[in-house]
């Protein structure tokens, strides 16, 4: 195969730029520094023989595929240990694993729950432990019969004065912990959560180090029985697992005590709120964000990539088959997905810096930020997952037939994206706790400033303009965004209190408005999205050239929103004669964007190893890497399977 050839199309696609990739790829990795120290970093690895695979992930087994990826994760964090900074090692390196590291956990949930919760003793005594991986740990908070509910918890650490002890235990089989990555095989420390109890009363749920396996031999340890729950529809190699724990003693000082305490007497000193441990799992859903844009980023490169090269078809009679990018629904399934990466990224940049600073606040004892940046964050994540997954199938049904096959790549982003639907959060209780909040606000139970992101519900709805300007400016779009979460808002709180006044117990009454609650938390989200957008394009550095490219793509995503629920922005006022032009401007932005669509999914600079695709590939070998790959399946080993001796043979031969 000519790999070193780039395919034709491919190459006239990128002439036809009408701005710079490299300057849309520094901005995208927030300046030209932090791409060059990106480069370099990939450079250790992309090149490195031990992370080549040799066999395709997909034709491996699910404990080879669990092997392959931890072998390939200490290879990675040995190299990182060498250089300065492990950390920023290992974010650029843990791109090159095609199925989820057995050390994520560790490093994205261990490491920082026991950072945030830990105190400054807890820390001396095991963070250098588990930064140096001489203990690797976990998070064990669902069970299995218990997720989202916390309260609902039923794993139980009860406090013996006379030995000073903590004793844990899962006392009900649905009590049992159930889907902690790194667990199954890898761990040998859990933070469990649990209810504590003390002097016969249960305080709610708190962190608690266990040690699950033996330093010596990784024997798991009197009392614990931990194993491995199966395979998944993705992050096969993370040993996701399950904890059984009877009569497991720990000592007192191993309950994380930074925010509440139990004295060595029993008594117990309650934190200053309750949320306070909630913080490990509001970090994970603003780095949650991160991920969705960068996977859809991954699918859209794929998919636009393979749609450049990929002819089929004609638009006119006697002339040649077409690039399948030339079809406006293709362009109308791919282009907008370009965009939501780029909102999702200008959101995760937004809710980032959200989170900084509440966690400041917390450190100082102010917590006041620390409720709207739960609702928040729950919202985002749910709505962004949800998204981020239908945008992800979408890109794969875009490539036809050959994104059905596991080597396209397309399945593991999808199968990592989806299962964020349902981890950190059931994406509907999500919803309902972003809904509450809500409506908390509403009715002025709990206080906002006027700049908060909820602020804009303490204010008059804003009526619609009958007449505007064509193309609408972004700030207009906003604004219909905005007068769209306050219509449903309203529309929710309205629901909820007919119940109520017909008779109905308020917690029967929010049941019985689930939908319109939903709704409501779905259009605030999406308003925040949108303003962040927004913001994130037009305060770009960049050459103007460039901006107005991305200001293009960021009309797409609000406009094709609007298009797809049409019946919301109805609901506001706006005409159908207004949304017919708007439909209209969402068309030329497609015919517009057209000719970058290459562009644009090559900024976000993807290394063929990263992709691990053949439709996506950088020089559009498609079918040839197609071919060579399907030599390499296990099936193909042989000329003849060994199922013909055994059954087609006999009957072929026989005599019926």
């Amino acid at each position: 195969m000519a790999k070193n050839k780039v395919n034709e199309d491919l190459v006239r696609e990128r002439k036809n730029a009408s701005f710079n990739i490299k300057e849309l790829t520094n901005f995208l990795d927030g300046s030209k520094e932090k791409t060059n120290r990106r480069k370099e970093l990939e450079q250790l690895f992309y090149n490195d023989p031990e992370l080549q695979d040799k066999v395709p992930v997909d034709y491996l087994s699910h404990s080879e595929i669990y092997d392959d990826a931890l072998r390939k994760s200490l290879h990675i964090f040995h190299r990182a240990m060498e250089l300065a900074d492990p950390q920023e090692i290992l974010s650029i390196a843990d791109a090159i694993l095609q199925e989820a590291s057995p050390l994520t956990v560790h490093f994205v949930m261990f490491i920082p729950t026991l950072m945030g919760l830990a105190t400054e003793d807890q820390q001396a005594k095991w963070l250098p432990d588990a930064l140096e991986m001489k203990i690797i740990g976990t998070y064990a908070q669902t069970e299995l019969g218990h997720g989202t509910f916390l309260r609902g918890l039923e794993t139980t650490s009860t406090y013996d004065p006379t030995s000073e002890e903590f004793v844990l235990n899962t006392p009900t089989l649905s009590s049992v912990k159930w889907w902690p990555g790194s667990l199954g095989k890898t761990a040998n420390f859990a933070i469990v959560l649990a209810q504590l109890c003390t002097k016969g009363k249960s305080y709610g749920i708190h962190p608690f180090m266990v040690q699950i396996r033996s330093l010596d031999n990784h024997q798991p340890l009197s009392g614990i029985t931990v194993g491995e729950i199966g395979p998944k529809v993705g992050f096969k190699a993370s040993d996701n697992g399950f904890l059984k724990l009877d009569n497991v003693r720990i000592p007192r000082e191993n309950m994380l005590m930074k925010n509440a305490q139990v004295t060595p007497s029993g008594e117990y000193i309650k934190p200053k709120s309750d949320k306070l441990n909630y913080g490990t799992m509001v970090f994970v859903r603003v780095l949650i964000l991160d991920m969705v844009s960068y996977n859809i980023a991954r699918a859209a490169t794929i998919a636009i990539r393979y749609s450049a090269i990929r002819r089929q078809a004609q638009i006119l009679p006697n002339e040649p088959e077409v690039q399948i990018l030339d079809y406006q629904a293709q362009q109308y399934k791919l282009l907008p997905m370009v965009a939501f990466s780029h909102a999702c990224k200008a959101t995760f940049i937004a809710l980032m810096d959200t989170y900084k600073t509440a966690t400041q606040n917390m450190e100082k004892g102010d917590l006041a930020t620390l409720p709207e940046l739960h609702a928040t964050s729950s919202g985002l994540k749910a709505l962004c997952t949800d998204n981020g997954s239908a945008a992800i199938e979408i890109c794969r049904r875009a490539c036809g037939g050959h994104g059905y096959l596991q080597i396209s790549g397309i399945h593991r982003i999808y199968a990592a994206t989806v299962a964020a639907c349902t981890y950190e959060g059931e994406n509907t209780v999500l919803y309902l706790q972003t809904a509450r909040y809500i409506m908390k606000v509403l009715k002025g139970q709990q206080p906002v400033a006027r700049n908060s992101v909820f602020g804009y519900l303490l204010e008059d709805s804003k009526s619609i303009p009958s007449r505007f300007e064509y193309p609408p400016s972004l700030e207009t779009l906003v604004g219909f965004y905005r007068a769209a979460a306050q219509k449903m808002t309203i529309k929710a709180a309205a629901r909820v209190q007919n119940f109520i006044d017909a008779g109905k117990l308020p917690e029967i009454a929010w049941n019985l408005s689930h939908v319109d609650l939903i709704l409501c938390a779905k259009a605030h989200v999406q308003y925040y999205i949108v303003q962040k957008y927004m913001d994130w394009v037009l305060g770009s550095p960049v050459p103007n050239n460039l901006k107005e490219v991305l200001k293009q793509l960021c009309y797409l995503y609000m406009l094709q929103n609007i298009h797809e629920q049409s019946g919301i922005f109805m609901m506001i006022g706006l005409s159908e004669i207004q949304l017919s032009k708007m439909h209209d401007y969402m068309l030329e932005m497609l015919n517009l964007l057209r000719p970058n669509a290459v562009a644009l999914v090559d900024a976000f600079d993807f290394h063929d190893l990263v992709l691990n695709s053949p439709l996506g590939c950088f020089d559009g070998n498609v079918y040839e890497r197609l071919y060579e790959l399907a030599q390499k399946t296990p099936m193909n080993q042989k000329q003849v399977h060994e199922s013909y001796y055994k059954y087609l043979q006999p009957v072929m031969k026989s005599k019926l």
